[in-house]
């Protein structure tokens, strides 16, 4: 019996997480069919997608309202004392977006502006859903690496919604895979520093980088593989510290 109500539990928080997720993919979704069809530039994109990721964080914002859940019981505090020694000081994932600044920015002021509220959007609005209201269901049920590796799988997933933008199979496999490590590193800083802020920061600066840089196709490839090594490495550092039980 007892068995039997722990299976119902971790299967109860398995799919809240993945309603959650795909409440989350149909924002970025709908707002891709839109600008393909309508074949709107890429800086209103920007605008119209960023809008639609503001309104998607209405959604957890209700839910912590109507569950009493305040903002402090998902991570929006200071960072645990010394737990940034143990992260390392984030240099592995400050190491990994350097080589995409070598080629340069888009001096364009309006499109600066644009993904500015684009990225911090999206940084608020994922890392809410992911490492705040989603680490913290499945953290009841399951390990620390448990948690990690399932909330990870679904962060992934939800990047499928990446080929509604136009982007081509390639870039949308390799953003996916980079989605499952970035996943993996997140989480594990959240629980390892007890706070999401710097996750939040870390999410919107990389995705700003990644849009902002003067790269093409080809050599965004390579800094891409290049730096999935370097979180890789960091990821595993990183797994070989996160304790096997834990209250964030």
């Amino acid at each position: 019996m007892i068995d039997d109500k722990r299976k119902k539990t971790k299967l109860k928080a398995v799919l809240s997480s993945l309603i959650f997720s795909i409440v989350l993919m149909t924002f970025p979704v709908v707002s891709g069919v839109i600008v393909v069809i309508n074949g709107i530039d890429t800086l209103q994109s920007y605008c119209i997608q960023g809008i639609f990721m503001m309104l998607s964080i209405a959604v957890p914002v209700i839910s912590m309202w109507i569950t009493k859940i305040k903002l402090v019981e998902i991570g929006f505090t200071r960072m645990e004392k010394g737990s940034i020694k143990t992260v390392l000081y984030f240099v592995p994932v400050i190491v990994a977006k350097l080589g995409f600044l070598f080629y340069g920015i888009n001096p364009d002021i309006r499109t600066i502006m644009a993904l500015a509220f684009f990225t911090i959007v999206i940084g608020l609005s994922e890392e809410l859903y992911f490492r705040g209201i989603i680490l913290r269901k499945l953290m009841d049920c399951f390990t620390v690496k448990q948690t990690v590796f399932l909330s990870s799988v679904l962060f992934a997933v939800v990047h499928i919604s990446q080929a509604f933008s136009g982007a081509g199979i390639n870039m949308v496999s390799l953003i996916i895979i980079n989605a499952l490590i970035f996943g993996i590193v997140a989480s594990e800083i959240v629980i390892l520093t007890n706070s999401i802020v710097p996750v939040i920061i870390w999410h919107t600066l990389y995705n700003f980088i990644n849009w902002i840089a003067l790269v093409n196709e080809t050599t965004e490839v390579i800094l891409i593989i290049i730096q999935s090594i370097i979180m890789i490495i960091y990821a595993y550092y990183l797994w070989t510290k996160l304790p096997y039980k834990v209250n964030i």
